[in-house]
């Protein structure tokens, strides 16, 4: 999950504050809550 929020969120990305990033992680947890088959792949938990 670290190296998945990093590559979304923070990898190549200027942002201008801590609430910037914050608000970022926060619209990354809210996308993978609507995706669980995805995050269960990712995890290697789903075929």
């Amino acid at each position: 999950m670290w190296k998945w929020l990093k590559d979304t969120v923070i990898a190549n990305v200027f942002h201008q504050d801590r609430n910037d990033i914050a608000q970022a992680i926060a619209r990354f947890m809210d996308d993978i809550h609507e995706r669980p088959e995805e995050v269960l792949q990712r995890l290697g938990c789903a075929g």
